[in-house]
């Protein structure tokens, strides 16, 4: 009885953080324009890249610098365009990130409606969502399997899951709104000669 009572608070910390994944999901299925979402998105991925462009200028480490703004932009912006990045302030590069979106996402609006490019957000949004989720699952299923041991060291292992399942789903979490961002920076729509003859007669109506 005790260990199944030890097990149900161990899965109650996997629910907790179900419901929040579940909870956005829903969100998105009900908004059939989430620009708003990725609009906050966006602040927040220029606040990653405020952290990233202080430890550079500590570090002054160029390649580790490009390479960690280029895991959250892709290659929507070239090397001298990255380092021309630093000499900006937060609301600066902020803009700069936003227009860039902005005007990707006309470019697709243009190409396919409006009505299309919204629903080419939302399942690269819940993609990102479900394929991140179930990675975080198995995280959590192998931390759940060895957390046992940390009771040699006299923890409590419960204690423990909380504190490290909380710093995954945070990390979780962010992991999801980077990859959105970056999906969508580098997405390019080419479509085929009848889908594009397609597209300009919607745009004609």
């Amino acid at each position: 009885f005790d260990i199944r009572k030890t097990l149900i608070k161990f899965d109650n910390v996997m629910n907790d953080q179900r419901q929040v994944i579940f909870s956005q999901r829903l969100k998105i299925l009900k908004n059939n324009d989430i620009s708003e979402m990725l609009n906050s998105f966006l602040e927040e991925a220029s606040t990653i890249l405020e952290r990233i462009i202080i430890d550079y200028q500590k570090s002054n480490d160029q390649k580790s610098y490009l390479t960690s703004v280029k895991n959250l932009t892709g290659n929507v912006f070239n090397d001298n365009e990255l380092l021309e990045l630093t000499s900006l302030n937060k609301e600066d590069f902020t803009h700069k990130i936003k227009t860039l979106n902005q005007s990707k996402r006309d470019e697709r609006i243009k190409l396919v409606g409006i009505e299309q490019n919204n629903d080419i957000e939302r399942k690269i949004f819940l993609q990102m969502i479900d394929f991140s989720w179930r990675s975080h699952l198995q995280y959590l299923e192998q931390l759940r399997q060895v957390i046992g041991l940390r009771s040699y060291g006299q923890k409590d292992p419960l204690s423990e899951f909380k504190k490290e399942a909380y710093d995954l789903f945070t990390n979780l979490l962010e992991k999801i709104k980077v990859d959105v961002v970056k999906f969508l920076l580098n997405l390019n729509i080419v479509l085929s000669g009848e889908k594009e003859e397609m597209a300009n007669e919607a745009q004609k109506k």
